[in-house]
């Protein structure tokens, strides 16, 4: 009975209008008491649905992304709110116009962390059978473990064996009630031994049930694939081809893309390597009708060539520049907007053979993948354990894009340096700003959301730099016309190194400071040139 109570009072807060089974004309609030309704509860409200997008900057931090300023006339300036992200500011929810473009995922996750925590300590006293009720632990279990593995990719370090025990990575919520409590961030390692916990119990329990599932709900393949993830990012290669076995013997099949209509989006109900699916796809950031976007980039354009069906079934062309396009919504292709797929499990094999040092397997996994997605199949050409690395990692790059994966790839494999432009004001093309993200820079971790530090500051965040224009393409030289210009009389010209233009935003008067002199009536005019009355 106190069980129910708590959970009781939980639910007349957070969760009254979730779904059906919690809803009454009467406005009472019904328990759920069977396995039937906390599927429904862990559905409506722990599930990632179609109806909700979060952690869609993901993309715009990596290096498969450009700006276009030169879309179409209708739509407006989707660049704005992904300004922070796309530039790796140390606050990357401030948008250029100062306003704030939430980060929602880690509300999001521990929402759902808590709906699972509550199913799983209920699960004893509801009714069903016992084969319904392992299924439905399994699913809190995988869920929770996703969850978990989002969170630590997102705000915690990158998992490095050496340092895992001291790296922070984010709390862990065990609370099942209403409870006015503080969390402190636990370490990387404790939040990956929480993950393979759960996914662990997960496998255990999917077995047990051995229930038909359909690609909405969690199930064992996609739960193994998720293992196989986690084992990979750990380096852990063997238990990442175990798993990710598992997965290819399940569902084997990848989506032939020579027999994919034109009119289908590649994330379909037809596509027969759907293990899982989840989340809402349609990204403002990539929208093709926009005024301005962000396409994917000239290197990741060139990484497909014309020879590779995802070119054209990934992506979207409008004149020359590719605007990701692989789901839409629900009603459209019949099922979420994101997917865990077979794709994977072969690419996360392939790694971890060529990371063991086995050729020729590794390139059999790429060899399955590119005879669906190639015109005309061609060898991949690799002859050393650092050639077949590079390749294992580019098919990677190609086939997962646009899908949560290249920013935590980045993270976990060699934190490169990236370089972004950005135009300030579309009325004046030629005043580019460049932003860059150094190697192994500190930004490649974000910082908590400004909710969670604003709630709690005694929560540890994570620093980060702040992050200037760096378009300085070279000496500027600038002419000053008139008396005592500190260099003598008459017109002076000099290089200045650390001066910048940006149009009317040119910052003079510091300008002048550095030379010592004041002046009025500045007239500025383009291509550097200034006509100045001196004192």
């Amino acid at each position: 009975m106190k069980r129910y109570i708590r959970l009781l009072g939980v639910l007349l807060i957070l969760f009254s209008s979730c779904s059906d089974f919690l809803e009454e004309k009467s406005q009472d609030l019904i328990i759920p008491k069977s396995v039937k309704d906390y599927r429904e509860f862990l559905f409506g409200e722990a599930y990632i649905r179609d109806e909700t997008q979060i952690h869609t900057y993901l993309d715009i931090m990596t290096d498969d992304v450009k700006e276009n300023i030169k879309g179409s006339f209708l739509g407006g300036d989707t660049r704005a709110s992904g300004y922070g992200y796309y530039t790796w500011q140390a606050d990357p929810e401030q948008t250029v116009s100062g306003a704030i473009s939430e980060d929602k995922a880690w509300e999001t996750y521990y929402h759902s962390i808590l709906i699972c925590n509550i199913t799983l300590d209920n699960i004893g006293d509801i009714s069903g059978s016992k084969a319904e009720k392992e299924d439905l632990k399994a699913e809190a279990y995988a869920l929770r473990a996703y969850c978990y593995f989002m969170l630590v990719n997102l705000y915690g370090q990158p998992y490095n064996q050496a340092t895992a025990e001291t790296d922070l990575g984010v709390p862990v919520n065990d609370v099942v009630g209403m409870e006015d409590r503080k969390f402190v961030r636990e370490s990387v390692a404790e939040i990956y031994r929480q993950i393979e916990s759960d996914l662990k119990e997960a496998i255990t329990c999917f077995k047990a049930s051995n229930l038909t599932k359909t690609c909405f709900r969690w199930n064992l393949p996609a739960t193994y694939l998720l293992a196989s993830r986690v084992s990979l990012y750990k380096k852990e290669y063997d238990k990442a081809i175990e798993y990710a076995t598992y997965v290819i013997a399940a569902q084997p099949q990848l989506y032939d893309l020579s027999a994919m209509s034109d009119d289908d989006y590649f994330l379909n109900e037809k596509n027969p390597e759907i293990l899982f699916t989840y989340g809402y796809y349609l990204v403002s950031y990539y929208a093709w009708l926009a005024k301005c976007n962000f396409p994917i980039s000239d290197d990741l354009q060139a990484l497909y060539g014309d020879n590779d069906w995802r070119l054209t079934h990934f992506f979207y062309k409008r004149g020359a520049v590719y605007t990701a396009q692989k789901s839409e919504t629900s009603g459209t292709t019949g099922i979420y907007g994101y997917a865990f797929r077979t794709a994977e499990a072969y690419l996360n094999r392939a790694e971890a053979y060529a990371g063991k040092g086995d050729k020729d397997k590794a390139l059999q996994d790429l060899k399955t993948i590119r005879e669906k997605r190639l015109k005309v199949y061609e060898e991949v050409q690799a002859v050393t354990k650092e050639d077949v690395i590079r390749r294992v990692r580019e098919e990677r790059r190609r086939e997962l894009s646009f899908e949560f994966h290249r920013w935590f790839d980045l993270r976990r494999w060699d934190r490169p340096r990236i370089e972004h432009t950005f135009t300030p004001d579309i009325k004046q093309p030629d005043v580019v700003e460049k932003y860059v993200l150094e190697k192994d820079d500190p930004a490649y971790t974000l910082p908590l959301p400004r909710s969670v530090v604003e709630y709690d500051p005694t929560l540890v965040d994570n620093p980060r730099p702040q992050r200037e224009n760096q378009n300085v393409t070279g000496e500027n030289r600038f002419c000053v016309i008139g008396s005592n210009a500190g260099r003598g009389d008459g017109v002076c010209c000099f290089d200045v190194a650390v001066a910048m233009i940006y149009g009317d935003n040119f910052d003079a008067f510091q300008f002048f400071h550095l030379l010592n002199s004041s002046s009025k009536n500045l007239i500025v005019i383009k291509n550097a040139l200034f006509s100045v009355d001196l004192l």
